[in-house]
């Protein structure tokens, strides 16, 4: 097991059990008075929960207690967990934790509860000098993504649609340069600096799960998205 890339072994520990449960959720809909049938609306899927049991082992109780903080360090923000047996990695923030004392002086037991979900390794699709393109997104959530627009020839009004619910313009942009609309942490740059105003958006990019259609208002760019799957 790994906890923001660290191996736990580093902190004389060891994955014991996990529990992966679901997250609580259920459908959105309504029946309205007359109608001959319901309306269905999007269901908000909420974070998924997981519990697990880490064995820890030392030459005494102040060792061990000692290397529980430093293990306990990690999770003072959302950490990413790397479960043996598992597949992809498990992003959390902890909920819970209590500590079980063993017989000998040298062990102790954690156990550890958090709110999170799965994600797998990031995925890249490019997109050059088309106006149509399709592709199916991997995961089970809607997932944020990532867009580079390098533009080829000088670019007014570029407009890309299919990543939320209404359309991405670029306003301008030189040939050469590549705007980045960064949907993970909320930013829009060029060569690294603030280009805001060069972009007009409601909301950051999203890829919706399924299977996704987007359209380029021209040929003149190569339209690169970056996302990492999601899982209930």
């Amino acid at each position: 097991m790994k906890i923001n890339d660290n191996d736990i072994r580093k902190y004389g520990a060891k994955q014991l059990t996990v529990d992966v449960q679901p997250p609580t959720m259920a459908t959105n809909y309504e029946w309205v008075t007359g109608a001959a049938r319901e309306t269905e609306f999007d269901t908000q899927v909420q974070m998924g929960h997981l519990k697990i049991s880490i064995y820890f082992k030392g030459k005494n109780r102040n060792s061990i207690i000692r290397d529980i903080s430093a293990f306990m360090e990690n999770l003072k923000n959302a950490a990413d967990l790397e479960l043996d047996g598992f597949k992809g990695r498990y992003r959390g923030y902890l909920t819970a934790d209590d500590y079980e004392k063993k017989i000998a002086k040298n062990r102790y037991i954690i156990n550890l509860e958090f709110d999170g979900y799965f994600y797998d390794d990031e995925i890249t699709q490019i997109f050059d000098g088309t106006t149509t393109a399709k592709f199916a997104v991997a995961g089970t959530r809607d997932a944020p993504c990532v867009v580079e627009i390098l533009a080829k020839n000088n670019l007014s009004n570029y407009t890309i649609t299919g990543l939320g619910e209404d359309g991405i313009t670029i306003e301008s942009l030189a040939a050469g340069q590549t705007v980045v609309i960064d949907g993970i942490l909320g930013l829009v740059t060029v060569s690294g600096k603030n280009a805001f105003d060069r972009v007009n958006l409601w909301e950051f990019p999203k890829l919706k799960t399924g299977r996704t259609e987007l359209t380029f208002s021209s040929t003149k760019a190569v339209v690169t998205i970056r996302y990492k799957p999601m899982w209930i």
